[in-house]
């Protein structure tokens, strides 16, 4: 992974984050532990809801993001955590067989006034199924160190 700091982060620059599958086995043993929900673990009942069939819990589509961000976009080497998300919303369902891809953008990259060595990287990272709809959004802030 290229080592990148704070200051390497433009407004307007967008990364590839890769594809992911999901699986029908994945979305169901992990909602029978996290998220146990009809329609996220059992055929039938998932039929007669809105979604008309099994989806995947938003939980397991944000955390399959993050793995995605993991492989091909944070470097260890230079990533401090996150303050949190102020937003992150699944405008449409993942469902069994769906391929993701996912991209991320920057919207914002200072270093911090108070804190030498430290950065702050604003984006948004969404995730689109094969038909480019997207089904995961979210804007957070990194903490990234700076060369200052």
């Amino acid at each position: 992974m290229e080592k990148r700091y704070a200051e390497d982060f433009k407004k307007g620059d967008i990364f590839d984050l890769g594809e992911y599958a999901f699986s029908e086995d994945e979305i169901i043993d992990f909602a029978k532990k996290y998220d146990p929900f009809p329609f996220h673990i059992n055929k039938d009942a998932a039929e007669k809801t809105v979604f008309g069939g099994i989806i995947s819990s938003g939980w397991l589509t944000a955390l399959i993001w993050l793995g995605m961000m993991h492989k091909s976009f944070l470097s260890y080497d230079t990533i401090m955590g996150s303050p949190g998300h102020e937003e992150m919303t699944w405008p449409k369902p993942v469902r069994p067989d769906d391929k993701v891809t996912g991209q991320l953008e920057i919207l914002d990259s200072r270093n911090s006034k108070s804190k030498p060595g430290l950065g702050f990287v604003r984006y948004e990272a969404k995730l689109f199924n094969q038909d480019n709809e997207i089904v995961f959004l979210t804007k957070s802030t990194l903490m990234i160190k700076s060369r200052i």
